[in-house]
């Protein structure tokens, strides 16, 4: 039982990882992609 607890605690903190991580990559995305597109504009 024990076992189980510490997975699902492991699960919460890579749900909450990957969901920081995605919060962080899409503005960047945009950024880069904002940069990409100037880049080959110019």
């Amino acid at each position: 039982m024990a076992d189980n607890e510490d997975f699902k605690e492991v699960f919460n903190w890579w749900y909450l990882l990957v969901i920081v991580l995605a919060l962080v990559a899409f503005p960047m995305l945009h950024i880069l992609a904002g940069w990409y597109v100037f880049f080959f504009s110019n």
